[in-house]
């Protein structure tokens, strides 16, 4: 299916875009004294990455180039928050020690995922397309086009702190954490958890 094809690719796009439009840039300065606005949080953190990868653009510069992107990107995706989603029901039914374990293996092939994607961003692949408050959950919708086509692209996040995280990415209406969430379920009933686990190591190493 196209879009759950292109869901992978546009995950790493998250952070790319352009100036917002006057109208979003106006909605966000409106926002709440107490609430910042999770668009804006997503475009200072734009700023950031950019910066990393114009910094350090060559190959050589491989490593301390994803490193840096890696502290860049930690802040804004609430990663414990996607691995309980996606293991649903089953999350409850593992011990703390196999949700840390979870946790780290999982957010580390995320990062993974993330990071060889927003090492090939271009300008203009993304506009924002506005953003919907209701606190303390928020969805900043965007469009990205890739290979000639438009995708409507949004991002669920949560606001823990005072600061907006990255909790969910859907693609016309596929979100990337149901997505994973039927793959884990499918694989824990045949395999058990421990099935599971080996699997995402593997592709962790791969």
């Amino acid at each position: 299916m196209k879009n759950l094809t292109v869901c992978g690719l546009l995950f790493g796009f998250l952070l790319t875009g352009q100036p917002l439009p006057r109208a979003y840039a106006d909605t966000a300065a409106a926002a709440t004294q107490t609430q910042t606005s999770a668009l804006n949080e997503v475009k200072k953190t734009l700023d950031e990455v950019i910066k990393v990868v114009t910094t350090y653009p060559t190959d050589k510069q491989l490593q301390v180039r994803r490193d840096k992107l890696r502290e860049v990107i930690n802040p804004r995706f609430d990663f414990e928050e996607m691995s309980k989603r996606s293991l649903g029901t089953y999350w409850k039914e593992i011990t703390p020690e196999q949700q840390k374990e979870f946790v780290v293996v999982f957010s580390d092939l995320l990062a993974r995922t993330y990071l060889s994607k927003i090492e090939t961003v271009e300008e203009g692949m993304v506009k924002f397309d506005g953003e919907k408050v209701d606190f303390p959950r928020a969805l900043v919708k965007t469009i990205v086009k890739y290979k000639g086509d438009n995708f409507p692209l949004d991002y669920k996040l949560l606001n823990e702190g005072g600061s907006w995280k990255v909790y969910d990415v859907v693609i016309e209406n596929i979100g990337l954490v149901a997505n994973y969430r039927n793959e884990f379920a499918g694989i824990i009933r045949k395999e058990s958890f421990d099935g599971l686990m080996k699997k995402l190591r593997e592709k962790s190493v791969a």
